[in-house]
């Protein structure tokens, strides 16, 4: 019962979120609003790795602290000068304790630039993890599916030399808490992704006019 309640309230934050989305493209459509040009701006698409320590309790049982690893999947834009929402998939695992963990994710969340590049992430989704212990054939698959909880920093290093937009390097810390009735997990990590910026078109940037119709 408490497992179906997780899953609701985590599609009812998938849902907010992606009204706000839809409500942020309209409102930046209708407005047009002229900004200075930066790099971090516009769509993003990035991928990445991250590795870091894994905590599990399984039956009110604590395990020791599993070392692990995810790769990363994210899209979404800046709908402000600093306020953006995006998507998040992740897939990885964890060993420890004679045990193996597996870790499978969506989330969508919303960044704050806090200064030039630098970004607050804070999301909400849907969240798998699945145990299995190693050496035992035909051993049971436990584990919990559920609501899942995210907090992260992470900075864009910029190495192309465009006006608006371009490719980034992407060190990323990130905490996650996934709770569940037979089964929860902390997982921290720390990784690196490669980014995408599309960047804004020049009919929404403040430029001078001999800048204004130059090719990006």
């Amino acid at each position: 019962m408490r497992r179906g309640r997780q899953t609701g309230l985590a599609a009812l934050a998938l849902a907010a979120l992606g009204a706000l989305v839809m409500m942020a493209d309209q409102r930046r459509a209708q407005a047009q609003a002229i900004e200075p040009p930066f790099a971090h701006q516009g769509y993003y698409i990035g991928a990445g790795y991250h590795a870091g320590p894994v905590k599990v309790w399984e039956d009110k049982y604590s395990y020791g602290v599993w070392s692990g690893g995810e790769f990363s999947l994210r899209f979404g834009q800046l709908v402000t000068r600093r306020f953006g929402l995006g998507l998040q998939f992740h897939f990885g695992s964890a060993k420890g304790d004679g045990q193996t963990a597996s870790t499978f994710g969506m989330e969508l969340e919303g960044q704050w630039e806090l200064v030039r590049n630098l970004v607050l992430h804070a999301g909400a989704g849907v969240d798998t993890l699945s145990i299995r212990t190693d050496g035992v054939s035909g051993g049971s698959l436990r584990g919990t599916a559920g609501a899942g909880y995210i907090l992260g920093l992470d900075y864009s290093w910029f190495f192309t030399h465009r006006l608006t937009g371009g490719w980034a390097v992407t060190p990323r810390l990130e905490a996650r808490f996934v709770p569940g009735d037979t089964a929860s997990a902390f997982v921290g990590t720390l990784g690196v992704e490669l980014a995408w910026w599309s960047g804004l078109p020049r009919n929404q940037l403040e430029l001078p006019p001999s800048e204004a119709f130059k090719k990006q």
